[in-house]
């Protein structure tokens, strides 16, 4: 038996084999568009790999053709694009940009957009974010940027290629771990929202972190990814997933960091959950049972046996007080 909160399906892999279904595809992702083939219509296509993470949708597109997007203002969101390979004929409002696997482009939400297009197959990175909770955050890290004022962003190194590689990761986790519980999606949701402020923000000249992750990284990933997480308790390869190293890396950074192993400070994280919900209680109204449940322990003489060692006496005398 388990208790806990539903497991959101956040997973799209797809394929289209014609222009109709590549415009279909497109649209659910993304946004209403005009989509005009460059070439012959029987030669387009797309590929799809993307995560729906509520107010972040990101995804890696593949068109095997040229093709052409219109579309009007984005009006909720801000959408970046990176191409991974080939380049990227667009206009913002009256900006004219090429964008390339080092160059970003950045689209307002209200400003009218042209994706001229490509003459040969390309795969894009896309990432349609919220504007007002982009707007949100960058509030709360006290930054004033105009997004108007930014149609590029140089994304070869420094926060802007931590940002692209931590959105890659997400979307890769997403298609490993299609369901996931909502604490963990919006976990992944704020990495690539925060990503994005911070490359907006940050002096294009600081270092990037991506290439690689010190252990103190690891850590601070799995314990943010833990403390985000409800319902069953995170697998060691679960975890390891959703911080984008193997499980054999995640173990020795925590042993190294904390002298501990992640599922311990899972647990640990957990029990506490328990005995902060057990002293809630109103008036015992809930069954020691029932709230160990909800926090990921099925076996609950192991769970009351661990919770006695860590607080020094049994949850039911806990609720009880």
């Amino acid at each position: 038996m388990s208790v806990g909160p539903p497991r959101a399906q956040i997973a799209l892999s797809a394929r289209a084999r014609s222009l109709e279904e590549a415009h279909a595809l497109g649209a659910s992702l993304f946004y209403p568009h005009v989509l005009t083939p460059l070439g012959p219509k029987d030669d387009v296509g797309l590929v799809a790999s993307a995560a729906r993470l509520g107010p972040v949708t990101a995804g890696v597109l593949e068109y095997s053709s040229g093709i052409r997007i219109d579309t009007g203002e984005y009006g909720s969101a801000v959408q970046v694009n990176v191409p991974l390979f080939g380049s990227l004929k667009t206009t913002i409002g009256d900006e004219h940009v090429r964008a390339t696997n080092r160059i970003a482009a950045v689209y307002p939400h209200d400003v009218p957009t042209i994706i001229a297009g490509w003459d040969s197959p390309l795969a894009m990175l896309a990432v349609k974010l919220d504007r007002l909770t982009v707007e949100r955050r960058l509030q709360q890290y006290e930054q004033a940027v105009d997004l108007h004022g930014v149609p590029t962003l140089d994304v070869r190194t420094g926060p802007s290629a931590d940002w692209v590689a931590a959105v890659r990761r997400v979307i890769a986790t997403a298609q490993r771990l299609p369901a996931m519980d909502e604490g963990l999606v919006r976990f992944l949701a704020d990495r690539c929202i925060d990503g994005l402020v911070l490359a907006l923000t940050a002096d294009p000249s600081s270092p990037s972190s991506t290439d690689a992750a010190t252990d103190q990284t690891i850590v601070d990933r799995a314990r943010e990814a833990i403390t985000y997480s409800s319902g069953p308790l995170l697998s060691l390869h679960d975890l390891s997933q959703y911080v984008g190293v193997n499980a054999r890396s995640l173990q020795l950074s925590f042993k190294r960091v904390l002298g501990q192993t992640p599922m311990q400070v899972q647990r640990r994280e957990r029990l506490h959950r328990v005995a902060r919900e057990l002293k809630a209680s109103a008036h015992g109204v809930d069954r020691v049972q029932t709230i160990a449940l909800k926090h990921g322990f099925t076996h609950l003489g192991r769970f009351s046996a661990e919770y006695e060692r860590t607080f020094g006496e049994l949850p039911s005398r806990t609720l009880a007080r």
